[in-house]
């Protein structure tokens, strides 16, 4: 048997036992078929929690450094990454993102569901970031769907930013919306005329901001017009200055 499919029905027994998670929505998702499920990012716990809140076996991309790991550990880590369907990829620089993409493209190919998180890495505060378009140029390569999903809860579950288990008594639920056709959005941004010319990167942000707002419909979050990563490199070197002075 598959470790993702054998996992996954341990993993989600011991959340309800101990957290009784909560979903509603499930009738958006498709039973099969190509589809990226495209959730916020607040906490560690999406990663787990949610592929066992839906009911498809979720493909990942993610940094290759997770399987360089040193020795038997660094190993056994690896074999289980990729034994859970997360897929090594470089993503540095601009032939990373190429890397990204291409290998996106070709777990939805295979007809799978891939999962990402459209604002690139946690938010630092709980609120919602700019969404990046690396699921819109992928929706629109391959015309698979986009589900939101949106983790309530997980946030103020963290013990802190480090936490990997929600607290004791902590409430989630994840929520799932309609799927998104990302292909007549862009027709629909055109004013209703079909053309196969490659969406512009304002055209791409458009499409890019429909998504985040439809997982903010879902999450409830307050929305901050700026990417996550800038934030937060913006919050360390100011940590930094404020380190010095003292």
């Amino acid at each position: 048997m598959h470790l993702y499919s054998a996992l996954q029905p341990i993993v989600k027994f011991l959340l309800t036992i101990v957290w009784r998670p909560t979903v509603s929505g499930l009738e958006n998702v498709p039973s099969s078929g190509r589809m990226i499920m495209a959730c916020n990012h607040v906490s560690a716990f999406e990663t787990y929690v949610v592929p066992c809140m839906i009911p498809r076996e979720i493909h990942w991309l993610g940094k290759d450094a997770l399987f360089k790991g040193k020795g038997l550990p660094g190993k056994f880590f690896a074999w289980l990454m990729r034994s859970v369907n997360v897929i090594p990829v470089d993503r540095s620089g601009q032939a990373g993102a190429s890397a990204a993409l291409n290998a996106g493209i070709a777990v939805l190919e295979g007809e799978h569901a891939l999962g990402v998180f459209p604002e690139g890495t946690r938010s630092p505060d709980g609120r919602m970031y700019r969404g990046k378009t690396g699921a819109i140029r992928l929706a629109l390569a391959t015309g698979a769907p986009i589900l939101p999903v949106a983790e309530i809860g997980a946030f103020e579950a963290q013990r802190s930013k480090k936490s990997i288990l929600p607290k004791l008594g902590a409430t989630l639920h994840t929520t799932i919306g309609p799927t998104l056709d990302m292909r007549a959005e862009l027709t629909r941004l055109r004013g209703g005329v079909s053309s196969n010319a490659p969406a512009s990167r304002d055209e791409l942000r458009a499409l890019a901001h429909i998504l985040m707002e439809a997982i903010r419909d879902l999450s409830g979050q307050e929305y901050v017009d700026e990417y996550a990563s800038e934030v937060k490199k913006s919050l360390k070197a100011s940590r930094a200055k404020a380190h010095e002075r003292v």
